[in-house]
């Protein structure tokens, strides 16, 4: 049999351009980016703010929040919303393993992600540009950081920021092989999410959740924006390994529980 991977993937594309949910959720960081900017043009000294910190500060507010919540509601809409409607049953009676099944909804769910990311980037930039200037990052005394090494962190922060979002994406799918209903998937979701996130600092458990490192990468390009010491190490490698023990251990287990799970129920 061939791998249906590829072709159930675009299927999932083609019936997401259809939804509106995720032009949605590029209105709102749309309109948050631009609130974001208006708010911070007013209230920050723009002869202290360059681009470069325009931006980091509008990607941090972003996936701390509505960026965060609309990726967790994509992604646990996947599975459950095709068990809901009985559409899994109808797929599933093709010759398409349910891995294959599966694979393709967490492609879909990192692809989403990717683009809220990309979007809220763009948004972003352009707005930064408009208001200030991209560049070297210096200060009275003369220059701190080069050009180029700031757009070498820049880089690094945009891509190692999608790590702790793919943790995002499995946890909700995970919720989403779970929870037969849609509503009720997007519900735990975010409410489970919410919940660890108010206690997490309680209980001690900070450094081991990877909500934690959402924001991580783009805080530490804030540092390198306002010409102050940045580092990358050993932070950054605590942020690469939960997030993807996260996401192996969820993949692992949500394709476990669909896999042995009643779709005729």
């Amino acid at each position: 049999m061939s791998n249906m991977v590829i072709p159930l993937l675009r299927n999932e594309i083609a019936k997401a351009v259809r939804t509106k949910l995720p032009y949605f959720g590029f209105l709102v960081i749309s309109i948050l980016c631009v609130l974001i900017f208006i708010v911070t043009g007013s209230i920050l000294d723009s002869e202290n703010l360059n681009a470069w910190g325009y931006t980091s500060l509008s990607m941090q507010l972003i996936f701390t929040d509505i960026g965060l919540i609309f990726i967790a509601v994509f992604a646990s809409m996947l599975i459950a919303e095709e068990t809901a409607f009985g559409t899994a049953r109808v797929v599933l009676s093709c010759p398409v393993l349910r891995w294959e099944f599966y694979a393709a909804k967490v492609l879909t769910g990192l692809l989403y992600a990717a683009a809220m990311s990309v979007i809220s980037l763009i948004v972003s930039t352009c707005l930064g540009s408009w208001n200030y200037e991209f560049g070297d990052v210096a200060d009275s005394m003369g220059m701190i950081y080069s050009n180029k090494e700031v757009l070498v962190n820049f880089l690094m922060a945009f891509f190692l920021s999608w790590i702790p979002l793919a943790a995002l994406v499995m946890y909700g799918i995970f919720i989403s092989t779970i929870v037969r209903r849609s509503g009720q998937a997007v519900a735990v979701t975010i409410g489970t999410i919410y919940l660890i996130d108010f206690t997490k600092h309680i209980v001690g458990i900070d450094s081991y959740i990877f909500t934690k490192y959402i924001g991580f990468s783009w805080q530490v390009f804030n540092q390198v924006t306002q010409g102050v010491d940045y580092q990358w190490r050993p932070q950054v490698w605590y942020m690469i390994a939960m997030s993807l023990v996260y996401c192996f251990v969820l993949f692992a287990a949500g394709l476990a529980i669909f896999s042995r799970r009643d779709i005729n129920g």
